[in-house]
Protein backbone atom coordinates (compact mmCIF):
# COMPACT_ATOMS: atom_id res chain seq x y z
CA UNK A 1 0.00 0.00 0.00
CA UNK A 2 0.83 3.76 -0.40
CA UNK A 3 1.13 5.95 2.36
CA UNK A 4 -2.39 7.36 1.51
CA UNK A 5 -3.93 4.21 0.97
CA UNK A 6 -2.53 3.10 4.78
CA UNK A 7 -4.57 6.47 6.17
CA UNK A 8 -7.28 5.11 4.73
CA UNK A 9 -7.27 2.04 5.34
CA UNK A 10 -6.30 3.67 9.18
CA UNK A 11 -9.54 5.45 9.14
CA UNK A 12 -11.85 2.65 8.16
CA UNK A 13 -10.59 0.23 10.45
CA UNK A 14 -10.86 3.11 13.24
CA UNK A 15 -14.46 3.50 12.79
CA UNK A 16 -15.32 -0.59 12.20
CA UNK A 17 -14.25 -0.79 15.72
CA UNK A 18 -15.19 2.26 17.42
CA UNK A 19 -18.11 3.25 15.39
CA UNK A 20 -17.52 7.49 14.40
CA UNK A 21 -17.19 7.50 18.06
CA UNK A 22 -13.47 8.51 17.92
CA UNK A 23 -11.91 12.37 18.15
CA UNK A 24 -10.30 13.02 14.71
CA UNK A 25 -7.08 12.14 14.10
CA UNK A 26 -5.01 14.55 11.95
CA UNK A 27 -2.30 13.37 9.02
CA UNK A 28 0.56 13.97 11.52
CA UNK A 29 -1.15 11.91 14.52
CA UNK A 30 -1.73 8.64 11.87
CA UNK A 31 1.60 8.97 10.66
CA UNK A 32 3.01 8.56 14.49
CA UNK A 33 0.69 5.77 14.88
CA UNK A 34 1.54 3.38 12.24
CA UNK A 35 5.27 4.26 12.58
CA UNK A 36 4.77 3.39 16.09
CA UNK A 37 2.67 0.24 15.46
CA UNK A 38 5.99 -0.50 12.41
CA UNK A 39 8.54 -0.14 15.06
CA UNK A 40 6.29 -2.51 17.37
CA UNK A 41 6.01 -5.17 14.55
CA UNK A 42 9.25 -5.10 13.62
CA UNK A 43 10.31 -5.58 17.82
CA UNK A 44 7.99 -8.84 17.56
CA UNK A 45 9.10 -10.22 14.47
CA UNK A 46 12.62 -10.71 15.71
CA UNK A 47 12.21 -11.43 19.36
CA UNK A 48 10.22 -14.34 21.09
CA UNK A 49 7.52 -11.75 21.99
CA UNK A 50 5.41 -13.70 19.79
CA UNK A 51 3.11 -16.83 19.31
CA UNK A 52 5.52 -19.32 18.39
CA UNK A 53 8.34 -18.23 20.54
CA UNK A 54 10.89 -19.01 18.16
CA UNK A 55 13.89 -16.70 17.22
CA UNK A 56 12.51 -15.40 13.52
CA UNK A 57 14.61 -17.05 11.04
CA UNK A 58 13.00 -20.14 11.98
CA UNK A 59 10.16 -18.74 10.63
CA UNK A 60 10.34 -18.47 6.73
CA UNK A 61 7.41 -16.12 7.12
CA UNK A 62 9.22 -13.92 9.78
CA UNK A 63 12.32 -13.55 7.59
CA UNK A 64 10.42 -12.60 4.75
CA UNK A 65 8.39 -10.21 7.28
CA UNK A 66 11.91 -8.38 8.20
CA UNK A 67 14.03 -8.91 4.94
CA UNK A 68 13.10 -5.25 4.07
CA UNK A 69 15.44 -3.99 6.88
CA UNK A 70 18.31 -6.39 7.15
CA UNK A 71 21.24 -4.71 5.67
CA UNK A 72 24.33 -4.84 5.88
CA UNK A 73 27.88 -2.79 6.19
CA UNK A 74 31.92 -3.17 6.87
CA UNK A 75 33.10 -0.90 9.36
CA UNK A 76 36.47 0.65 9.31
CA UNK A 77 37.36 0.04 13.22
CA UNK A 78 39.17 3.41 14.50
CA UNK A 79 42.23 2.63 16.56
CA UNK A 80 43.20 4.06 19.50
CA UNK A 81 39.94 6.01 20.59
CA UNK A 82 39.19 8.12 23.39
CA UNK A 83 37.28 5.62 25.45
CA UNK A 84 38.89 2.14 24.89
CA UNK A 85 38.79 0.01 27.94
CA UNK A 86 41.21 -2.14 26.89
CA UNK A 87 44.76 -1.54 25.46
CA UNK A 88 44.16 -4.55 22.79
CA UNK A 89 40.81 -2.86 21.13
CA UNK A 90 39.58 -1.13 18.86
CA UNK A 91 35.81 1.07 18.48
CA UNK A 92 33.52 0.36 15.26
CA UNK A 93 31.04 3.24 14.78
CA UNK A 94 27.55 2.05 14.35
CA UNK A 95 25.56 3.01 11.26
CA UNK A 96 23.09 5.66 12.83
CA UNK A 97 20.01 3.27 11.61
CA UNK A 98 21.45 0.65 13.83
CA UNK A 99 19.14 -1.35 15.54
CA UNK A 100 19.32 -4.97 16.24
CA UNK A 101 22.33 -6.71 15.44
CA UNK A 102 21.72 -10.25 13.35
CA UNK A 103 25.33 -11.59 12.44
CA UNK A 104 29.00 -9.87 12.83
CA UNK A 105 32.14 -10.81 11.62
CA UNK A 106 35.71 -9.79 11.20
CA UNK A 107 38.75 -9.17 8.95
CA UNK A 108 42.13 -9.59 10.70
CA UNK A 109 45.74 -9.37 10.51
CA UNK A 110 47.98 -11.89 11.95
CA UNK A 111 51.47 -13.23 11.60
CA UNK A 112 51.70 -16.94 10.08
CA UNK A 113 53.82 -19.55 10.68
CA UNK A 114 56.35 -17.89 9.42
CA UNK A 115 56.27 -14.34 11.20
CA UNK A 116 55.27 -12.97 8.16
CA UNK A 117 51.68 -10.89 8.44
CA UNK A 118 48.43 -12.25 6.98
CA UNK A 119 44.82 -11.22 6.41
CA UNK A 120 41.85 -13.79 7.79
CA UNK A 121 38.89 -12.57 6.85
CA UNK A 122 35.53 -14.18 8.83
CA UNK A 123 36.67 -14.41 12.09
CA UNK A 124 34.37 -14.91 14.58
CA UNK A 125 33.06 -11.93 16.72
CA UNK A 126 31.57 -13.27 19.90
CA UNK A 127 29.70 -10.71 21.70
CA UNK A 128 29.86 -10.43 25.67
CA UNK A 129 28.61 -8.07 28.47
CA UNK A 130 30.08 -5.63 30.59
CA UNK A 131 29.76 -7.56 33.73
CA UNK A 132 31.94 -10.40 32.14
CA UNK A 133 34.79 -8.68 30.74
CA UNK A 134 37.11 -9.29 33.93
CA UNK A 135 36.89 -13.13 33.96
CA UNK A 136 37.00 -13.34 29.91
CA UNK A 137 40.09 -11.28 29.81
CA UNK A 138 41.75 -13.13 32.37
CA UNK A 139 40.57 -16.39 31.25
CA UNK A 140 42.98 -18.35 28.50
CA UNK A 141 39.82 -20.13 27.06
CA UNK A 142 37.69 -17.44 26.74
CA UNK A 143 39.74 -14.22 25.86
CA UNK A 144 40.55 -12.75 22.38
CA UNK A 145 42.48 -15.27 20.15
CA UNK A 146 43.90 -15.03 16.77
CA UNK A 147 40.51 -16.89 15.84
CA UNK A 148 38.40 -14.62 17.81
CA UNK A 149 37.05 -11.41 18.81
CA UNK A 150 35.25 -10.21 21.51
CA UNK A 151 32.41 -7.42 21.52
CA UNK A 152 31.13 -5.26 23.88
CA UNK A 153 28.30 -2.75 22.95
CA UNK A 154 28.59 0.94 23.79
CA UNK A 155 27.09 4.76 22.78
CA UNK A 156 30.37 5.29 21.06
CA UNK A 157 29.80 1.91 18.99
CA UNK A 158 31.03 -1.19 19.17
CA UNK A 159 34.51 -2.25 21.14
CA UNK A 160 36.28 -4.87 19.71
CA UNK A 161 38.73 -6.86 21.98
CA UNK A 162 41.70 -8.47 19.96
CA UNK A 163 44.59 -10.88 20.63
CA UNK A 164 47.60 -8.75 21.44
CA UNK A 165 48.87 -10.26 17.84
CA UNK A 166 46.58 -9.19 15.66
CA UNK A 167 45.20 -5.68 14.25
CA UNK A 168 41.57 -5.47 13.18
CA UNK A 169 40.80 -4.29 9.59
CA UNK A 170 37.51 -4.28 8.97
CA UNK A 171 34.36 -4.86 11.07
CA UNK A 172 31.62 -6.82 9.12
CA UNK A 173 28.00 -6.43 10.49
CA UNK A 174 24.03 -7.41 9.42
CA UNK A 175 21.54 -5.90 11.41
CA UNK A 176 17.93 -4.73 11.36
CA UNK A 177 17.69 -0.79 10.84
CA UNK A 178 15.36 1.26 12.18
CA UNK A 179 12.41 1.01 8.98
CA UNK A 180 12.32 4.29 7.38
CA UNK A 181 9.97 7.04 9.12
CA UNK A 182 6.21 6.43 7.14
CA UNK A 183 5.56 10.61 6.34
CA UNK A 184 1.94 10.90 4.27
CA UNK A 185 3.39 14.70 3.83
CA UNK A 186 6.42 13.85 2.11
CA UNK A 187 4.81 10.74 0.46
CA UNK A 188 7.40 7.95 1.94
CA UNK A 189 5.64 4.51 1.79
CA UNK A 190 6.47 1.72 4.26
CA UNK A 191 9.44 0.11 3.16
CA UNK A 192 8.12 -3.09 4.93
CA UNK A 193 6.97 -6.15 2.30
CA UNK A 194 3.51 -5.32 1.26
CA UNK A 195 1.96 -8.52 2.61
CA UNK A 196 2.56 -7.28 6.36
CA UNK A 197 0.83 -3.41 5.62
CA UNK A 198 -2.67 -4.33 7.31
CA UNK A 199 -0.98 -6.33 10.07
CA UNK A 200 1.05 -2.73 10.52
CA UNK A 201 -2.22 -0.92 10.31
CA UNK A 202 -4.35 -3.47 12.67
CA UNK A 203 -1.09 -2.51 15.47
CA UNK A 204 -1.84 1.20 14.77
CA UNK A 205 -5.91 0.91 15.42
CA UNK A 206 -5.17 -1.00 18.38
CA UNK A 207 -3.01 1.56 19.67
CA UNK A 208 -4.75 4.24 18.86
CA UNK A 209 -8.00 2.77 20.65
CA UNK A 210 -6.01 2.19 23.89
CA UNK A 211 -5.15 5.55 23.73
CA UNK A 212 -8.59 7.34 23.04
CA UNK A 213 -9.84 4.14 26.47
CA UNK A 214 -7.31 6.31 28.20
CA UNK A 215 -8.77 9.42 27.55
CA UNK A 216 -12.32 8.45 28.00
CA UNK A 217 -11.33 6.78 31.45
CA UNK A 218 -9.51 10.36 32.58
CA UNK A 219 -12.19 12.39 31.05
CA UNK A 220 -14.69 10.15 33.79
CA UNK A 221 -12.22 10.60 36.36
CA UNK A 222 -12.38 13.89 35.71
CA UNK A 223 -16.30 14.36 35.68
CA UNK A 224 -17.19 12.36 38.66
CA UNK A 225 -14.37 14.05 40.88
CA UNK A 226 -16.41 17.51 39.75
CA UNK A 227 -19.50 16.09 40.76
CA UNK A 228 -18.21 14.67 44.24
CA UNK A 229 -16.59 18.45 44.90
Amino acid sequence: MTVDQMHISFKQGLDKFDSKNYPNIEPEEIDLLLNQAQDTFVKQRYGFNNVSKSPFERDQKRIEDLKEVIVSDFITPQVNGPYNINANSVFAPMPQDHWITVQELANITRKDCNGIDEEVKGVYVQAIQHNDYSKLISNPFAKPTQDKVLRMSTKYGAELLHDPGCTINLYKIRYIKQPVRIDITNSVDCELSLMVHQEIINIAISIALENIEAERIKTFIQVVENKQE
